[in-house]
């Protein structure tokens, strides 16, 4: 084994690091995009909702006026 066989080896060994570090943030920043789209939908669903009861709360105030002009 001479200099150059083991500076082949060493360059090899940094290079499959590189690699590795690559895929690990490749993985991390599918992991974070899923995790936006979760949190997303999930604020969207919550947002739907509450102005779903909202709405519904309104509605309800509207009729009640409307019956009691009716009804005078």
């Amino acid at each position: 084994m001479n200099a150059n066989d083991v500076a082949s080896e060493g360059l090899g060994l940094i290079s499959r690091l590189a690699d590795e570090a690559r895929s690990v943030a490749v993985i991390a920043g599918y992991v974070a995009l899923g995790a936006a789209v979760l949190i997303g939908r999930s604020l969207r669903d919550a947002a739907g909702e509450t102005w779903r009861r909202v709405s519904s709360l309104g509605q309800r105030s509207r009729e009640q006026e409307t019956r009691r002009h009716r009804a005078a």
